[in-house]
C-alpha cells in the first residue's frame, strides 16, 4: 500500500512539477506626453510629443518591443494584442496622462486578467512639462 502511495506521488510530481519550471514573464507600458514650451537661446517649435511604447520579456529576454504600441492605441484606445514567444495577451488602455490621476493597468491573459502595478509621473524641467503613465505585469507564463 505504502509503495502504491509513493508511486502515485512520483508520477503526480513528474506531472505537475513542470508548473514549477514556468517561465517568468515580464511587461512594462509607457504613455507620456511632453509639452515643449521653452526654447533657450537657439530657434526652435514649441509643441507636444506624445509616446507610447511597451516591452515583453521572457525569463529577462526581450521578446516584444513595442511594434504596433502608440500613444493614441495606449492612451485612449483599444489598448494592443501582442502574441510573441508563445504568449498571447491584450493590453488595456492605459488611459490619457493630462485627463486622470492614475493608469489603468490590466492585461487579459487568456480568461485571466493581471492588474499590474501602476504609477503616474509628472514631469517638470526646463522648458519642459509632461506627465508618464506606467504599467508593470509579472505573471508566471
Amino acid at each position: 500500500m505504502l509503495t502504491n502511495a509513493i508511486s502515485i506521488l512520483t508520477v503526480a510530481a513528474a506531472l505537475f512539477g513542470s508548473q514549477a519550471a514556468a517561465k517568468s514573464c515580464h511587461l512594462e507600458t509607457t504613455v507620456s506626453h511632453r509639452q515643449n514650451n521653452a526654447c533657450g537661446y537657439g530657434s526652435c517649435i514649441p509643441g507636444d510629443t506624445f509616446i507610447g511604447s511597451g516591452v515583453f520579456k521572457i525569463d529577462d529576454e526581450i521578446k516584444w518591443d513595442g511594434d504596433g504600441a502608440d500613444y493614441d492605441k495606449l492612451s485612449n484606445g483599444k489598448g494592443v494584442d501582442v502574441d510573441e514567444g508563445g504568449v498571447k495577451f491584450h493590453i488595456d488602455a492605459l488611459g490619457i496622462p493630462d485627463a486622470q490621476d492614475k493608469p489603468n493597468c490590466k492585461v487579459h491573459i487568456g480568461g485571466t486578467t493581471n492588474v499590474g502595478t501602476g504609477k503616474a509621473k509628472n514631469i517638470g524641467l526646463p522648458g519642459v512639462m509632461g506627465k508618464d503613465f506606467d504599467c508593470t505585469h509579472d505573471w508566471k507564463c
